[in-house]
């Protein structure tokens, strides 16, 4: 083989492997890029659950406000005198008599 021959394949390795690299480093800075832009997207994502988790919690709270009014506005209604309104105010105080054994029971067991 001679010295030319071997200098040219030489040469033609090194340009390889110089396209090889400059495609290797190109690669890796798109997915450096790739993984900066879904960090800051997983950011954003994370504050907006935290946001939903807080409206969740609000509209709980309103709803556990708006069953407790109902279950005052029915129990005044039941309180009005007439027939229906006793037996509910009845079955009410029942129902209150029982979790109020319930707790008892709990607590002396």
């Amino acid at each position: 083989m001679g010295l030319d021959l071997w200098l040219s394949i030489q040469c033609t390795m090194a340009k390889n492997l110089s396209l090889i690299l400059a495609s290797l480093h190109s690669k890796v800075e798109k997915l450096i890029y790739i993984n900066k832009r879904s960090a800051e997207e997983l950011k954003k994502v994370k504050e907006e659950n935290e946001e939903i988790k807080e409206e969740l919690k609000q509209s709980k709270k309103k709803v556990d406000e708006l069953i407790e009014k109902s279950k005052v506005l029915a129990l005044a209604k039941s309180l009005s005198g007439d027939e229906q309104g006793k037996n509910e105010l009845k079955l009410k105080i029942n129902e209150l008599v029982r979790e109020i054994d319930k707790c008892i029971a709990l607590t002396n067991g």
